[in-house]
């Protein structure tokens, strides 16, 4: 193979090495989404199930929180609470939210009565009542006849009791209801959850197939600019050995041309001196310039002796 048609088998070579190259490239960034997209999902299911665990972890079962949380002198945050037994308690929070303390500050029975509520008695001798708590919130209360609390519950803003039915069935029902309210917010925040990670799942998707999608279109690319260059190295290869083949055709049909002139001068050259066959043999196997050569045979003719002596002078 000739040097040109070498250098573009090189070049061939160097450019299937970068198209290698840029592939790889393509690869590893594919990957390195992939990994973003993946930690991602991680930490947003992360997040969601500590949403969960702070709604289910959060108050006791049949604990209500009453009011606002406000701060004490050490800065905690404070959070007063009733229970379904009617015991009235502070909960001391930290900064991140978990308990540190609690404290016990009396019962909702003991409570003054709210103003513009009336206190109602039913046929059992049960007595229904409402009472404000320190934090300014409404409690309806259920009484025995001896003053124990039979039930517990905080109406929204705007309820009054207007009949003791009513309200014994309110009172009745109401830890019921709260239960099912908190069931229902720990369900919307799991579906807010499933609906994050979802979410962040179509991004990542999207995203790794976009990735993909980009590299394939840069390997075609390549692989095409590629096939492109192979094919223009080849045409040259060709090119090259044709214009090489030219070359040694015309060299061969110049030394095919200048072996016939030689020839030719020779068997003039021949014609032309009194020599002998073999003598003529002679001196071109010794390179004898015949015209330097005197003949000693009949008629001044050249013979094998003559050339031997000439070229031994």
């Amino acid at each position: 193979m000739s040097e040109g048609g070498q250098d573009q088998q090189n070049q061939g070579g160097d450019l299937l090495g970068g198209v290698t190259d840029q592939v790889g490239e393509v690869a590893g960034q594919v990957q390195d989404t992939a990994g973003q997209a993946t930690n991602q999902v991680q930490d947003t299911a992360g997040g969601a199930v500590d949403q969960v665990s702070e709604v289910a972890g959060g108050l006791a079962p049949g604990t209500q929180a009453l009011g606002e949380p406000t701060t004490d002198e050490e800065g905690h945050t404070v959070q007063r609470t009733v229970d379904e037994e009617g015991n009235l308690i502070e909960m001391v929070l930290d900064e991140e939210g978990n308990v540190i303390d609690e404290r016990p500050v009396g019962n909702a029975a003991d409570l003054p009565a709210a103003e513009g509520y009336e206190v109602t008695t039913d046929e059992q001798g049960n007595t229904t009542t409402t009472v404000t708590d320190e934090s300014g919130t409404l409690i309806s209360l259920q009484l025995g006849e001896d003053g124990s609390l039979l039930d517990l519950q905080i109406p929204p803003p705007t309820e009054t009791t207007e009949t003791t039915e009513e309200s014994s069935y309110e009172s009745h029902s109401g830890p019921q209801e709260q239960g099912e309210e908190g069931q229902e917010a720990l369900g919307q925040v799991t579906d807010q959850a499933g609906q994050a990670v979802q979410g962040v799942q179509d991004t990542a998707g999207q995203a790794a197939g976009q990735a993909v999608q980009g590299a394939q279109d840069a390997a075609g690319g390549a692989a095409q600019q590629a096939q492109d260059a192979a094919g223009g190295a080849a045409q040259q290869a060709q090119d090259t050995a044709g214009q090489a083949a030219d070359q040694a055709g015309q060299a061969a049909q110049g030394a095919q041309d200048t072996a016939g002139q030689a020839a030719g001068q020779a068997a003039e050259q021949a014609q032309d001196l009194n020599i002998t066959d073999a003598a003529q043999q002679k001196a071109n196997e010794l390179g004898v310039d015949l015209s330097q050569v005197e003949g000693t045979g009949a008629e001044g003719r050249i013979t094998v002796k003559d050339v031997t002596s000439a070229a031994n002078q």
